[in-house]
């Protein structure tokens, strides 16, 4: 497809930066799973019984396009309720996960170490950023 104009061209641009962002969307999505799922491979609790939520928090929202822009956002979801212990949140839960450091339940107690393996967060952030960057030089290499 060849541009005429600048319109042509933006607009063409445009479509391949909307089906670079869903494909490195859904790439992003998979490395979070991943690195969630590696927290239960380290540790087995005697003290808690697993739930697996921590597992099922990976989340994107839908394309977002503004101007010449085109966005998404990559996060875990903290809407899980816990219904053990303090009833910690879902926040709570996940940075004693990822960073060990415990947080004060609402008795006034820390929160007691979780089994697995922490910094998959950071894991997560890397893999994203390095999977945007393959996404997007595979869908521009020829400009």
């Amino acid at each position: 497809m060849t541009a005429n104009n600048m319109s042509q061209l933006n607009a063409m641009l445009m479509k391949e930066l909307r089906k670079a962002m869903n494909v490195a969307s859904d790439k992003m999505l998979a490395d979070m799973y991943g690195e969630t799922g590696k927290f239960y491979t380290k540790g087995k609790p005697k003290s808690y019984e697993r739930t697996g939520a921590l597992g099922d928090t990976p989340r994107t929202t839908a394309l977002t396009s503004v101007g010449n822009s085109v966005s998404f956002e990559a996060y875990l979801d903290l809407n899980h309720q816990y219904t053990t212990g303090s009833y910690p949140s879902m926040e709570q839960v996940l940075n004693l996960a990822n960073s060990g450091i415990p947080f004060t339940s609402k008795n006034g107690y820390p929160a007691r170490p979780t089994l697995g393996k922490k910094g998959f967060w950071e894991a997560s952030e890397k893999k994203m950023e390095r999977t945007l960057n393959q996404t997007m030089r595979k869908f521009f290499k020829k400009i």
